[in-house]
C-alpha cells in the first residue's frame, strides 16, 4: 500500500516482515551523514492485542473512503476523503457479515484449552485475511501521522512501527502516534516494545545513548507521556519483525 511517501505498510504483502526489515535497515544505513548531536535513530513502538481492538467504524470508513466522524485531532473532519486502496471495496459484504455485529472470538491458551469470548471490536488474530484488514484499517492514521514528519521514515508489519528519524525529531510522531491511535482506533502502545537504536559506531556507550534519548524527551513538554514508558536503549541492534538490524544477534 503506499499513498504517503514517507511511510510504507507491509502488512499483508508476501514476505512483508523481511522486506519490512529490509527497509528500515537501508534507511538506517543513512546514519553517517548526521552529527553526534542529532543522530539518526530506529524507534520501534508496538501496540497492544492489536488485532482484536481495533474499533471496527474506523474499518467501515476506510471501506466507505469516508469518515463519519472527526478524526486525527480534527485533521479529519465528518464527510472528508479517507485514501484506501481500491481493491479493498470489494470485500464490504464480507467485512459487513463479519465485523458489522458483535461476534465470538475463539482461542485456545497454553493447556490447550478453547475459550470463547463476545466481542465487538477487531477480529480475530490468525485469520487469514485479519492481517489486511488490519493493515488497511491502521494504513490512514500512520500515514496521517508520518505526512506531518517530513524529516521522519516509517515501515511498519502490522501494528510493528519502525521509525528512522533524526532523534531530535523522532519522539514527537512517535508521541503523537501514541495519542491519534488511542482516540481514533482505541488502542494502547505495548510499553515492553517501545525500543530506541541508535545505528552505526560513532554512539557505541548505551548509557550516553540513554542520557541522548531524555535529553530530547526533556526538550518538549509535549513528549511526556512518553517519560513514563521507559523505552529500550541500544547502540548494538534491533528486532524488526525477529529479524535482526545492526549487531542484535
Amino acid at each position: 500500500m503506499s499513498h504517503y511517501t514517507n511511510f510504507i505498510q507491509f502488512g499483508g504483502e508476501s514476505d512483508g516482515a523481511t522486506r519490512c526489515a529490509q527497509v528500515t535497515q537501508l534507511l538506517a544505513a543513512a546514519c553517517a551523514q548526521h552529527s553526534d548531536e542529532n543522530p539518526l535513530v530506529v524507534i520501534q513502538v508496538d501496540i497492544v492485542n492489536a488485532y482484536p481492538s481495533a474499533d471496527r467504524q474506523a474499518q467501515f470508513n476506510v471501506l466507505a473512503g469516508r469518515a463519519s466522524k472527526s478524526y486525527d485531532n480534527g485533521h479529519v473532519q465528518l464527510g472528508d476523503d479517507i485514501p484506501y486502496p481500491s481493491f479493498f471495496c470489494q470485500y464490504w459484504s464480507y467485512c459487513e457479515s463479519m465485523q458489522g455485529t458483535a461476534s465470538t472470538l475463539h482461542f485456545s491458551n497454553y493447556q490447550g484449552q478453547a475459550h470463547e469470548i463476545a466481542c465487538s471490536r477487531g477480529g480475530q488474530q490468525g485469520d487469514a485475511f485479519e492481517t489486511v484488514r488490519f493493515a488497511v484499517t491502521t494504513f490512514p492514521s500512520f500515514g496521517r501521522v508520518f505526512a506531518r514528519c517530513a524529516a521522519c521514515t516509517g515501515a511498519t508489519i502490522c501494528d510493528d512501527v519502525f521509525i528512522v528519524t533524526p532523534l531530535a525529531e523522532g519522539p514527537a510522531p512517535a508521541a503523537e502516534l501514541k495519542q491519534v491511535l488511542k482516540q481514533d482506533l482505541a488502542f494502547d502502545l505495548d510499553v515492553p516494545k517501545f525500543n530506541c537504536f541508535f545505528p552505526g559506531d560513532r554512539i557505541n556507550n548505551d548509557n550516553h545513548a540513554r542520557d541522548l534519548f531524555q535529553n530530547a524527551l526533556q526538550a518538549n513538554p509535549q513528549l511526556a507521556c512518553l517519560s513514563g514508558m521507559d523505552a529500550g536503549i541500544s547502540t548494538t541492534g534491533l528486532r524488526v519483525a525477529g529479524v535482526p538490524i545492526g549487531n542484535d544477534e
